[in-house]
């Protein structure tokens, strides 16, 4: 099944001053919105039994739009700003692959509700980069933050059809996946690189999607599918690698992420 989709995602996380979450609970957020951009995917899915199907999937994401925010506080609850600097983000990619397997708990000649379990992994590369006026003269602004999830997928699928007509719709919970990401502040001469700060987190949540196929010719599915995912963790730590060797460790507050594609694309039958 190949695909192409249009996709709009967000990510944002927080830190607070120390490792306790305190001095002050907020000191420094960054928000990505509006990444945008084309995505395509393939997957293939081989019936193992009259009840069990595995199914492979992977897609990746080109950030062509976006936007982020880059805030820093002096004192708790977002207050006494310290900064507030908006950047380019329109620079980056992500891939997303998982593996699964299906089983069908009832199945009828029209209907078929099915659970399924696997293993999913998201790898994202985002971008912090100068606009019209540059951050500091005479050097480009060139930072990157490069989030990564994996973890269980479990869920239920239901599919109807009539005559040509397919549908299928499906809601998937993530639990406990992992949460890691590094960054590269490339312009902060304090930081050591290309590693300047790690988070570490775990953290949950779901998916849902509905696909309508139509078939076409003998074993021509074309398909129109819509798909949401939304992703956050639980308090972490960021720590950050400084030039002289030191470390310093506080809390990562959250982190949130969400994602909203519509595409095309068809079932081949062999």
């Amino acid at each position: 099944m190949p695909s192409i989709a249009w996709n709009q995602e967000k990510l944002d996380w927080n830190i607070a001053g120390d490792e306790n979450g305190k001095n002050p609970n907020v000191l420094s957020e960054l928000k990505w919105r509006k990444l945008r951009g084309p995505e395509l995917g393939i997957s293939s899915v081989v019936t193992l039994s009259p009840e069990v199907e595995a199914m492979v999937s992977i897609s990746h994401f080109y950030i062509t739009q976006g936007i982020v925010n880059d805030s820093d506080y002096a004192s708790d609850n977002r207050t006494g700003k310290t900064a507030d600097f908006d950047f380019k983000a329109d620079r980056g990619h992500a891939t997303s692959a998982r593996a699964e397997i299906y089983y069908s708990i009832r199945k009828t000649e029209k209907f078929c509700l099915a659970a399924h379990t696997g293993y999913f992994g998201r790898y994202q590369t985002l971008y912090m980069l100068d606009g019209e006026q540059p951050l500091v003269v005479g050097k480009e602004l060139k930072s990157t933050y490069k989030p990564r999830w994996h973890g269980i997928i479990l869920g239920l699928n239901t599919a109807y059809h009539v005559d040509q007509w397919h549908v299928w719709m499906g809601i998937s919970g993530l639990y406990f996946p992992r949460y890691s990401a590094n960054a590269n502040w490339n312009l902060q001469e304090e930081f050591n690189h290309p590693i300047s700060f790690t988070h570490k987190a775990k953290g949950m949540g779901w998916e849902a999607y509905l696909q309508l196929q139509r078939q076409v010719a003998k074993a021509i599915y074309p398909f129109l599918q819509v798909g949401y995912t939304g992703l956050t963790t639980r308090t972490g730590t960021d720590q950050l690698f400084k030039t002289d060797g030191t470390s310093l460790t506080t809390q990562l507050n959250d982190v949130n992420s969400s994602s909203f594609r519509i595409g095309l694309g068809a079932r081949i039958q062999f």
